[in-house]
Parts: C-alpha cells; sequence; structure tokens
C-alpha cells in the first residue's frame, strides 16, 4: 500500500480563520495590500449594519488578478518593487487575501483597469472545496466600476469595526508616510462609490524631537530613530522594526528602561517575518546580526544623545495647580469610591487646656487621675498648615514638615520625585491630622484617654493635660493613592489634549483648550484639569460608559467644592 500524505479541508479554514485576531488587522491588511498594488488612495467605509468596503484607485489587470488568485503566491517577495511607482512591496507570502474569514462571512471583489473587469466572491464554502484542489470563482453580474480601482466589500461581520479604534491601528501603518499614499475613513448610512463626502484622512502622527539617521552595513540597515519631546504612549514607544515597508514589532533591544522617550524605525530587508501575519521576527542567523548592530548602534551614538535632551520645564505657577489637583481629586476620590486607613503603630499624645476653677475635676494640684476610654477631639497648631503631635513616653519625635517648592527649572523628572516626597509628607502629616475628621467614625478616632494631670498655677488658673493613646494611622489623600500623576507635556503637532500612560496622565499645553482655559485665569485652568483627571479615573473603574460619566461628574463636583471652600478657608 502506498503511503500518501493528504491535506485535510480543515487545515485550510483554520489557517484562514485563526491567523488574524482582529477586524482592525484584516483592514490594515488590505490597506497594505492596495498600496503594493501602486494605489495613491484608498477609502474605507464602514455602513450602519457592519458592512466594510474597501476602495482603491490601482485596480488589477489579468495578470495580477491571476496572481491574487494563488494562495500563497510568492510574487511579492520575488517582485518586492510595485511596477509603477517603484514602491518597496509590504507582501510576501500572499495569504492576507483569506483575512477577512476571520471575521466576515464574505467578501465581494470587483476590479477594472483599462478595459479589464471582473466580480467574483469568496466565502466560507470555498476553503471547504480547497482542499480539493483548484476552485472555480463564480463571477458575479455586478455593473463595472467607473473607474480604474478594486472595491472590497466584506459582509455579515462577527465583531462590528469601531472607527476610532480602526483609525487608531491605522496610523501605526508605517506606508501613511509614504508621499503618495493617503488613506481616508468615513461612516455612512448607504454606500456611494468613491465618495469622500465627510470622510477624514488618516495621517501619520507626527513626533517632533531629536532625530537620528541610520544608516547600517552599508545601507543594510537603514532608517530613523527620534528622541521625542513629549512623552510616548505605548503604541508609539519602542524602534519599528521594518521588512519591506511593513512594521513588524518595536524593539528596545534590552535598553527598556533607558529607551522611554525613543521611537522611530528601522528597515532590515534581510530578516524574515513569520509566515502569514507578518507579526514576529524569526530570530535566525540573520537576526543575531542585526541585533548585534543596533545594539552597537544604540550604545555608540543614541545612548549619548539622550543626555542632551531636556524635559518640558514646568513652572513655579503650574506646579501650584497640580499640587492643589492632587490634593483635591484625591479627597474626591476618597469621598466618592472608597477611603481605606491601616493603623502603623500607636503613640501617646499631650493635650493641654486651660480649665476655669468650676470646672476643675478636684480642687488638689498635681493630681493623676485614670479615666476610661472614649472619644476625644484633638487640638490643631494653628502656626503649621499641618497639626503637630507634641508626644512623650512611648511616642515617636514628632517632625515639621515643610513642602518644597519646584523652581522654574523643574524638569518632568524631577517634578515626579518632588510629588513622592510630597507623598510622603503628606502621608506623615496625615498621622497629625487623626481627629479632624469630627463627624466620621473612622480607625482615626479609636484613641483612648490614658490619664489626666492637672496643675494649679499661682494665680489659680488650672492647666488640665491629657495624655492620649491614639493610632498612627497610614491615609493617603492624594492622587498617587489611585495610582496616577498628573505631568504635563508640550507639542503643537499632537492633537491630542491628554493622554494616559500607566500611573501618569500626561496634558498638552499646546492644545487650544489648554491655552484657552490658562489664558482665563488659574482657577479655570484647574478645573479643565480636573475633568481631564477625572475623565482617565472614571475610565479605569468603570469603562462600561454610563457608570464612568457619572462618577466623573461627582469627582469633578466634590473636587471643585473642596478647593472652593479650601480658598474661602484662606
Amino acid at each position: 500500500m502506498t503511503a500518501e500524505l493528504k491535506i485535510h479541508p480543515s487545515f485550510f479554514r483554520e489557517f484562514a480563520t485563526k491567523t488574524w485576531v482582529s477586524p482592525n488587522e484584516i483592514v490594515k491588511e488590505l490597506v497594505e495590500n492596495a498600496f503594493d498594488e501602486d494605489a495613491t488612495k484608498v477609502l474605507i467605509t464602514l455602513l450602519k449594519n457592519g458592512t466594510v468596503i474597501i476602495e482603491d484607485d490601482a485596480g488589477m489587470d489579468p495578470d495580477s488578478m491571476e496572481k491574487f488568485l494563488i494562495l500563497g503566491s510568492p510574487h511579492k517577495k520575488h517582485d518586492a518593487i510595485s511596477p509603477k511607482l517603484k514602491r518597496i512591496r509590504t507582501g510576501r507570502y500572499g495569504t492576507g487575501r483569506l483575512s477577512f474569514l476571520t471575521s466576515f462571512d464574505s467578501m465581494r471583489i470587483r476590479t477594472k483597469r483599462d478595459d479589464f473587469s471582473k466580480s467574483i466572491l469568496i466565502d466560507g464554502d470555498t476553503l471547504d472545496r480547497l482542499f480539493r484542489g483548484n476552485v472555480e470563482l463564480e463571477e458575479i453580474k455586478e455593473p463595472t466600476l467607473n473607474r480604474n480601482g478594486t472595491e472590497l466589500t466584506m459582509k455579515n461581520p462577527k465583531v462590528v469595526i469601531d472607527i476610532f479604534r480602526l483609525t487608531k491601528e491605522i496610523r501605526k501603518l508605517a506606508i501613511l508616510r509614504h508621499p503618495m499614499f493617503e488613506v481616508y475613513v468615513k461612516e455612512a448610512e448607504n454606500f456611494v462609490e468613491w465618495n469622500f463626502d465627510r470622510a477624514q484622512m488618516i495621517k501619520a502622527p507626527d513626533i517632533q524631537g531629536h532625530k537620528i539617521p541610520v544608516n547600517i552595513d552599508n545601507g543594510r540597515i537603514s532608517g530613523e530613530i527620534v528622541i521625542a519631546r513629549r512623552p510616548l504612549s505605548e503604541d508609539e514607544r519602542g524602534i519599528a522594526v521594518m521588512v519591506g515597508n511593513h512594521i513588524v514589532t518595536r524593539n528596545n533591544f534590552g535598553f527598556d528602561t533607558k529607551l522611554n522617550r525613543v521611537t522611530g524605525y528601522i528597515r532590515c530587508d534581510t530578516l524574515t517575518s513569520r509566515f502569514a501575519d507578518k507579526s514576529a521576527l524569526i530570530e535566525d542567523e540573520e537576526y543575531l546580526r542585526f541585533n548585534q548592530a543596533m545594539k552597537t548602534f544604540i550604545i555608540d551614538i543614541v545612548l549619548p544623545s539622550l543626555t542632551e535632551y531636556e524635559d518640558v520645564l514646568i513652572t513655579r505657577e503650574e506646579s501650584k495647580i497640580y499640587r492643589e489637583i492632587d490634593k483635591v481629586l484625591g479627597q474626591a476620590v476618597i469621598e466618592n469610591i472608597e477611603s481605606q486607613e491601616e493603623v502603623q503603630g500607636y503613640e501617646v499624645v499631650d493635650m493641654k487646656e486651660i480649665v476655669k476653677g468650676g470646672d476643675v475635676l478636684d480642687p488638689n494640684i498635681d493630681r493623676v487621675e485614670e479615666i476610661p476610654s472614649k472619644f476625644i477631639t484633638s487640638p490643631k497648631d494653628e502656626s503649621s498648615d499641618y497639626m503637630i503631635s507634641h508626644t512623650s513616653g512611648q511616642a515617636q519625635d514628632f517632625t515639621i514638615v515643610q513642602e518644597a517648592v519646584p523652581n522654574e527649572n523643574t524638569s518632568n523628572v524631577s517634578q515626579i520625585d518632588l510629588e513622592e516626597q510630597q507623598q510622603k509628607a503628606a502621608q506623615t502629616a496625615s498621622s497629625e491630622q487623626l481627629f479632624e475628621q469630627g463627624s466620621s467614625k473612622t480607625i482615626s478616632q479609636q484613641a483612648e484617654l490614658v490619664q489626666v494631670v492637672e496643675q494649679k498655677d499661682i494665680d489659680g488658673t488650672v492647666i488640665r493635660t491629657r495624655k492620649v493613646r491614639k493610632p498612627i494611622v497610614k491615609k493617603t489623600f492624594a492622587l498617587k493613592k489611585i495610582g496616577y500623576k498628573v505631568i504635563p507635556y508640550e507639542d503643537e503637532s499632537d492633537s491630542r489634549y491628554s493622554f494616559t500612560n500607566e500611573n501618569v496622565v500626561f496634558v498638552n499645553k499646546a492644545n487650544s483648550t489648554y491655552r484657552a482655559e490658562a489664558a482665563r485665569g488659574d482657577e479655570f485652568l484647574l478645573r479643565h484639569i480636573i475633568n481631564i483627571v477625572a475623565e482617565t479615573i472614571a475610565e479605569s473603574k468603570h469603562p462600561e460608559g454610563k457608570h464612568a460619566l457619572e462618577l466623573q461628574n461627582r469627582l469633578v463636583a466634590e473636587a471643585i467644592r473642596i478647593h472652593d471652600y479650601s480658598m474661602i478657608k484662606k
């Protein structure tokens, strides 16, 4: 019996439907296909029913149509340069044309170039018949396109595409930087061929900063590395590694902690990306050689350049605003979300008061009397912003906490260190503020009266000293409690008014709203930033939307109330 190696029909379905992980990646793949075929414009239309149409102005002739219908055709690898515009092609393996089956039931293809036109349909049944060999695709009777170009219509989505997330993903494509390639996106009720009404152009992010050209090994590795002026989002951070015109991955080559402000791209066409989805590099000998060359370049060129970089300066006035936001919004969060206290230990506090003759416990002087535990309020030293505890016995020595104010040359990095110092100061101060919350029954009120000592002065005045054993409570009234810091940056090329990266909310000082509010005064700017941070907090607590908006409104209202009350007291 002759042994036979066969292909099961499930192989094609698994290959086509398990390679691409999201509909956004599918659209990106098809946009890159249009680029490879010398399109200069691509229009993506999202219909209300979930149908996605991708149009371009290139079109296919009989030869390119035949190559398109050969799955796994290596023609892009062999013909790495496009015929008309001489572009370096992004594709290599000819597998992306089936990627739509991950999220859609079918794709209708209409194409026209000069006298040639064709309309065909590919769906899941096509794959089931493919294992037998070639599958003849029946032509669809459709009107011919009114121009040279290709139209891909994907119907019956399994997941509806969000236009904002799609735009964000397409912005990552390196081909957007090509001078003769534009991508547009729009939403519509009904489809109209090649109609750009209300379509928005998707532009590649322009990151300003110190640019370092890359030309290694006689051009084998080329590109541009940028030390950014502003903080980078997670998507922007890292050096993009390209094979052809396709970004395969982002990499810091082992220098993650030192290159958090570094972005840019490098291209090395001798590298091999993973088959099909091209989302990783094959770590062969060529990769090891490439990796070592990049590490050497970073050590010799990039790292020395980092020392010349200066962060955006924070002015003295701005630092006051951020500290105020840190205080009032942190308190608002505690009032609206949670308030956690942790006992760190106990201390004995002396509290003295002058008592009139009729109020004394006993006419004898220097008497010491043990009294049962009860709730007692503690006085505040009005000479300091914080309460000063005069401790005795087993208590720790007190420290007066002075608040440091940054000068004009304080950088973002030093601002973070400063805020951490202020945070520790706030924690120390909070242990001295235990009894200011007289109405709330928390751990801070669980003080025990140890003894009362009365001393009679010469003029008959009685000085009563209460010795109180109270818990030392760690309680944070600051944004760091919930994991956020506010740091400004200034970049006119960045359209965002803010973004969040890990535990930091970056606010763009170049944004028109920021400038307008700052011009109106500190109070308006403070409210503007409170709203930005409250939005971030709300989304992290309730990403579903409605509850996030309610929480955001509560946080903003409470923070402004606390701020206004503190201003009145001053």
